[in-house]
């Protein structure tokens, strides 16, 4: 037993370095996000409010790549649903996109299944659009650092196609936005769930 052990491990290292060439591929995504925002309002300097707006929307992510061995680096498009929040006298909507650049270890088993870990680094545009009592509208786009880390597993279907389910956490950074009658301060975090598939070329 112990000899064919060391006979499959040996064949699977032959294995992954035969295919250390560089790859390519495609990936489409959808996520089940949990967005976290903290909502800070102050006049004058002095806090009136604090908050948290906790939306859970699904959103449509695309990604082009490149894969040699066990390693993976992408840049990945993220296009999230807007958040919105209502009272009787203002409306919000917070619109987030973001486009970053992730790099990704896969333990490649010799099976089918490839558990994997990743990081990545990016731009955020966040623009939160508010409208207050007297119906005027108040915008402003602002580009934040933003980054994320995922883990998972993916399903290679076949040479061509993978399957892929995980984890990401993403921290979007924060926008700070004078609406007329005070500052408000918004962190962005999310908790995704996403399910991924990705064509090899």
């Amino acid at each position: 037993m112990k000899k064919f052990l060391l006979l499959a491990g040996v064949a699977c290292l032959f294995t992954t370095a035969a295919e250390a060439s560089v790859s390519q591929y495609v990936a489409g995504k959808i996520s089940y996000d949990f967005n976290k925002v903290k909502v800070k309002d102050s006049v004058n300097g002095n806090p009136t409010n604090l908050f948290k707006l906790n939306k859970e929307l699904i959103s449509p992510h695309v990604a082009y790549g490149v894969r040699a061995g066990y390693v993976r680096a992408e840049i990945e498009g993220n296009f999230s649903h807007p958040i919105k929040y209502s009272t009787e006298d203002f409306n919000l909507n917070l619109k987030k996109y973001s486009l970053m650049a992730n790099v990704y270890f896969d333990y490649l088993t010799c099976t089918p299944w490839t558990p994997y870990v990743g990081a990545g680094i990016g731009y955020a545009w966040l623009k939160p659009v508010a409208h207050n009592e007297d119906g005027k509208a108040l915008d402003k786009s602002q580009y934040n650092f933003a980054w994320q880390v995922m883990a998972g597993v993916a399903y290679d279907i076949n040479s061509n196609w993978t399957a892929d389910l995980g984890y990401k956490y993403a921290d979007l950074g924060r926008v700070r936005k004078n609406f007329g009658f005070g500052v408000s301060k918004m962190t962005l975090r999310d908790h995704e769930i996403v399910l991924g598939i990705r064509y090899n070329f």
